[in-house]
């Protein structure tokens, strides 16, 4: 099934490569530009700046449609007309680009390409490829643009167009890529259809897995790029590959084992490196609307795409969590009846990919309604929000993946702040999974987000980033035990029993009475107690109590009103634990240490949402000034 959808998806979104498979969509950082005399004028980098999903802004390469290369060229001498690797293009420089074992190899890349430039300017007539065969005629003209690109901190294996600048353009006007030349094009299609077609009749016939129709057999395909930062190796990887006796079955050779069509081939590769490919592609109904189709977090990459185009992103709603489109999604997730239509009727694919070598790794892939999936969204977004302690207790914001992984992800050495820079791929993979397709959270995430909570101090253990991805992880445990526990809620309930989440509660209380009393302080009795009071409270909670004594003693003399209040709090909750058996139970397994998280929250955002009520009340009753 995979396969068919991604030949599926190039017939959909790349029916214009497709159709013309002798060039494709590529990274092409820079452009050696001449005049028509031969002449080198300069080169010109071709780069854009691009926002990520984390806010990080980076500068990325402009796209090219350049010739594509009608076999496989990890080995031999295989020129490229026009545009092609550093190396092709201006020959080899020692110590930059080349090492000392690869010059004679780079000089022969340089030499096809010359003479490749020569005969499709003998052949076609075209002036842009005479002034390039005039430009190689010249040594010293070559030289300038090496030196050009040498400057420019070119590396090896980067793409270089040639360009054109006709006569009458300013100096800041670019020339023309050679390669967007309709007789150049025509000429490169001619030549990649005779090598297609060669490289292939050796495959012999058989059922293709795609079509289901008898055919010619790709003998070997096309290499799949934008997997070096995943594990793959930059030249490409491939999915289908059978390059040793132990892959291969009954006397086949190579990819008969898997027999797939030359065309049908091409159409799942053309389909991977367009998913692959960094930045955003326009995908939707609307011509305004970018959607991006991949995603990299953990050392994987999760693309992501719709049968038919849509407006409508579930993945990009559950990354870029930005408010009103959640909103939107949680109070009306399919407003107007055509639009409901459009998505009931179309499909939602996600595929997740390493690299191990030589080698694409599938990690998941699964496919569901887009109406399905965007519904699973909103509950995603609705299991997240928390009583937000920093807003009054107000609901908190939507979480953003990455920041959803940061709170559970190790800090760097010597840091106390989370990063990103170590974060789980199965984790990953587990939270977009319950957000797209409802799976319930592993245990490992509850005790990775537990560990993190532990972990921190003051402001830092109040993140309702971290204790919603709890709250979340809770609720899908008690769903699946169908116990007739009741959920844990969003913010402070009053009828919950479970003497975890009271314990919680307590905790708070004494972390409020230890600040009427004392002020700040460097360090709290929940900084203190914490670990040691979410996991066996009943070791904790008799020295909190004689602590509390103290506070308490100060607090009333102080004010006594509000000690009074703080010690009837305490009174009734313990009280409550009393009930069920035993004061404080002796130790909280995983599921109990969320619960005392979430009521140590709660509580937690209940006092500052009656702070702040407190305040307004004593603002609207004071007489104007």
């Amino acid at each position: 099934m995979l396969v068919q959808a991604l030949a599926k998806y190039a017939d959909t979104y790349l029916a214009g490569q497709l159709a013309e498979l002798a060039l494709e969509e590529k990274p092409v950082p820079f452009m050696v530009e001449i005049n028509e005399a031969g002449e080198f004028i300069v080169v010109r980098e071709r780069t854009h700046e691009v926002t990520q999903a984390s806010g990080k802004k980076v500068r990325l390469a402009q796209t090219l449609l350049v010739p594509r290369s009608p076999v496989n060229r990890v080995s031999g001498v295989h020129p490229l007309l026009g545009c092609d690797a550093i190396q092709y293009v201006v020959g080899p420089f020692p110590g930059v680009w080349t090492q000392d074992s690869e010059v004679a190899k780079h000089r022969a890349h340089h030499s096809a390409f010359i003479e490749l430039i020569q005969r499709a300017a003998s052949e076609t007539g075209d002036p842009s490829l005479g002034a390039c065969a005039s430009f190689y005629a010249d040594e010293t003209q070559v030289t300038k643009a090496r030196n050009a690109l040498a400057e420019k901190k070119a590396k090896g294996g980067i793409l270089v167009t040639l360009a054109v600048r006709p006569r009458g353009l300013s100096q800041d006007e670019p020339g023309g890529p050679v390669v967007e030349r309709a007789r150049v094009r025509e000429f490169w299609s001619h030549h990649y259809n005779e090598r297609f077609t060669e490289r292939h009749a050796e495959g012999g016939e058989a059922i293709c897995l795609i079509t289901g129709r008898r055919g010619p057999v790709a003998v070997t395909h096309e290499k799949i790029k934008g997997t070096g930062n995943l594990g793959g190796q930059p030249a490409g990887v491939s999915l289908m590959s059978f390059d040793k006796e132990a892959f291969r079955s009954y006397g086949w050779e190579r990819n008969a084992n898997s027999p797939v069509s030359p065309e049908r081939a091409a159409a799942y590769v053309l389909a991977l490196n367009d998913l692959l490919r960094p930045g955003e592609h326009r995908q939707g109904h609307s011509r305004e609307k970018v959607l991006r189709t991949r995603s990299d977090h953990g050392g994987v990459a999760f693309v992501y795409w719709t049968r038919e185009p849509s407006d409508d992103s579930p993945m990009a709603i559950f990354e870029d969590a930005q408010p009103e489109d959640v909103a939107r999604l949680v109070r009306a997730p399919f407003t107007g009846a055509q639009r409901a239509t459009n998505i009931a009727a179309n499909e939602f694919f996600l595929l997740t990919v390493s690299g191990n070598g030589g080698r694409l790794v599938v990690r998941d892939w699964f496919y569901d309604s887009l109406a399905k999936v965007m519904a699973n969204v909103g509950k995603w977004f609705e299991g997240l929000r928390v009583a937000d302690v920093f807003n009054s207790g107000e609901p908190s914001r939507p979480p953003k993946l990455w920041e959803l992984l940061q709170t559970i992800s190790p800090p760097r050495l010597g840091q106390v702040k989370e990063s990103n820079d170590k974060v789980n791929a199965e984790r990953a993979m587990r939270m977009v999974r319950r957000a797209l397709l409802g799976s319930p959270l592993s245990l490992s995430v509850l005790a990775a987000a537990l560990g993190r909570l532990r972990a921190g101090s003051g402001n830092n253990r109040l993140s309702p980033v971290r204790i919603g991805l709890i709250r979340l992880c809770v609720n899908d445990i008690l769903s699946l035990q169908k116990g007739g526990e009741s959920f844990m809620s969003e913010s402070l309930d009053p009828n919950q029993e479970h003497p975890a989440y009271l314990c919680g509660r307590i905790l708070a209380i004494y972390d409020a009475l230890q600040y009427q009393a004392q002020g700040d302080v460097n360090v709290t009795v929940a900084d203190r107690y914490y670990g040691l009071a979410s996991t066996y409270p009943q070791l904790a909670f008799p020295k909190l109590e004689t602590l509390s004594k103290a506070h308490l003693k100060k607090l009333r003399r102080d004010n006594g009103p509000a000690g009074y209040a703080i010690a009837k709090q305490i009174d009734e909750l313990t009280d409550r634990l009393v009930a069920h058996g035993a004061k404080y139970p002796a130790q909280l397994n995983l599921e109990d240490q969320g619960r005392f998280a979430i009521g140590y929250h709660h509580q937690k955002a209940e006092s500052a949402r009656k702070a702040k009520e407190a305040k307004e009340l004593k603002s609207a009753t004071q007489p104007a000034q």
